[in-house]
């Protein structure tokens, strides 16, 4: 059985599969957001976050817990995804 190297993800860039090493978040999708906008947003930040390509089920969709490493790739992906109300963050 192989082990794991504890501890690594704290020390790895933010754009890592670490990211999803602890229960993701949920945040949903506007009501009005167009479908194809936000999946081409999920599929840049999927690639800047170095994740798996989040699946969009019933308006909500699973990121990693880190709000601030999630907003930081939103903002380079889309700097404008606050105003667009393409994504909302969960609740603290």
């Amino acid at each position: 059985m192989a082990t794991r190297r504890r501890g690594a993800s704290a020390t790895t860039a933010v754009g890592t599969t670490a990211l999803m090493e602890v229960p993701p978040a949920v945040w949903s999708v506007a009501p009005a957001a167009d479908d194809d906008e936000v999946a081409d947003v999920l599929d840049r930040l999927s690639e800047e976050l170095d994740i798996d390509t989040p699946d969009v089920v019933n308006g909500r969709v699973l990121l990693p817990a880190d709000y601030i490493a999630v907003a930081e790739a939103l903002d380079r992906v889309r700097p404008d995804w606050r105003d667009e109300s393409l994504l909302i963050p969960p609740e603290p």
